[in-house]
């Protein structure tokens, strides 16, 4: 089958998920610290945290839908408005409160405030943008149009903390100047992809509900099941990677941060070579993407349990990048070619709420496995993942249903 061009206007789009990845990996590296430093403790600030992926999970549905039965523009855009407002006010509350005296209880309520609004907000940007996706490509170029729009959040994961790094020396370590840049580029892009959606909105004239598409239909489960394995992963690498580091690898601990923030930037950039220079570029089933990204991953987390050299560490996290910047595209491909063209931001609302699942999964389930030996956790997603292999293999026609669809012209 020939490969259509992929439309170019899809970078606009992974331009503004790049702010966002840019905002959230930063968010992850400098925020915490200092909110230690007002006072809080671990378990405080994983609630911060927690309670905007816990809103991000239950909204993201809502907005999916939305943009199916008014248009992706206004969705999208009220989405880079929630995320803009959250990151400024997150950063503005904490430096207010480095500066003057507060209330311990209104600090701990206005921090979870400001990561609420990005919840309940910034949980419109995935699926809308998901929808525009299938809106604007077909069987042939939709796994390259997804990879595209993930290449944007691994860009912006890897390049956001280099921006922000030389943004903090040059504002004297202002905490604000970061997010404030982060914030309006963001607005400023988000307005050039509402101009853009705002043109094909006129499509939207049903007011059909796609409420009807649930998390057991038989047509999402699949790919929702693989979704959170994939969720589930990417949080067990985030949650581990510094105390394994730190507990397993390094002996001299003094640049801990460095050698994990590496490894972070390995991963985000091995999936960004990926889906730039390999799925974008050519046209591969789904099926095999998804089963080799989901076999590498496998494969990496059971000899990440036997590794104890940080040369080998940082390998093993690429393949995993690899792995990822192969299953992801493929995922959300075989999820979008199964149901109908007026259910797509529905089905990208539905993917957008269990990914964050992992990260509300995780602390519980995995970190426990970690206090008994570090090697656990890796042993557990490796198993995990080689019963989905093997269950995928197994069931094919419940997972790979979309094969069949090559025919229809209205995905």
């Amino acid at each position: 089958m020939t490969k259509n061009k992929t439309p170019n206007s899809i970078w606009v789009l992974s331009a503004a998920l790049a702010c966002i990845g840019a905002g959230q990996s930063t968010i992850f590296i400098l925020v915490p610290q200092e909110i230690r430093l007002l006072g809080f403790n671990e378990f405080q600030v994983g609630i911060i945290f927690s309670i905007s992926a816990l809103a991000w999970v239950f909204f993201s549905p809502f907005w999916g839908r939305l943009s199916d039965q008014i248009g992706r523009s206004k969705v999208f855009l009220l989405g880079i408005i929630g995320f803009a407002l959250s990151l400024v006010l997150f950063a503005a509350i904490i430096k207010y409160a480095q500066a003057y005296a507060m209330s311990f209880y209104l600090l701990f309520i206005l921090l979870i405030g400001a990561r609420l609004i990005n919840g309940l907000l910034g949980s419109a940007v995935r699926p809308s943008a998901g929808g525009r996706i299938a809106d604007i490509t077909d069987l042939t170029n939709r796994t390259s149009g997804f990879a595209r729009l993930d290449a944007g959040w691994q860009f912006g994961v890897v390049l956001g903390p280099v921006a922000v790094g030389f943004i903090m020396i040059i504002s004297n370590n202002n905490l604000l100047m970061p997010f404030l840049f982060l914030g309006f580029l963001g607005l400023f892009i988000g307005y050039l992809n509402y101009k853009l959606l705002k043109k094909d909105d006129s499509i939207f004239t049903s007011k059909k509900d796609t409420s009807s598409l649930k998390f057991s239909d038989s047509r999402v489960f699949p790919s929702l099941v693989i979704a959170t394995f994939l969720g589930i992963s990417n949080a067990c690498i985030v949650l581990t990677s510094s105390l394994f580091v730190n507990d397993v690898i390094l002996e001299n601990k003094d640049n801990l941060y460095f050698f994990v923030s590496l490894g972070f930037a390995i991963v985000a950039l091995s999936g960004l070579l990926t889906q730039l220079l390999l799925v974008d570029r050519y046209t591969f089933n789904p099926k095999i993407l998804v089963i080799t990204g989901i076999t590498l991953m496998a494969g990496v987390f059971y000899l990440l349990s036997n590794t104890s050299e940080i040369i080998w560490f940082y390998l093993l996290l690429m393949i995993y990048g690899f792995g990822g910047g192969l299953a992801r595209p493929g995922n959300v491909s075989i999820l979008s070619l199964s149901v109908n063209k007026d259910e797509q931001g529905a089905a990208s609302g539905l993917m957008g709420t269990v990914f964050p699942l992992g990260h509300l999964i995780t602390p519980f389930s995995i970190m426990p496995l970690y206090m008994m030996d570090p090697s656990f956790p890796y042993l557990l997603i490796s198993i995990l993942g080689l019963f989905l292999i093997v269950y995928m293999f197994y069931n094919q026609k419940l997972f790979f249903n979309f094969i069949n669809l090559e025919e229809r012209k209205n995905v």
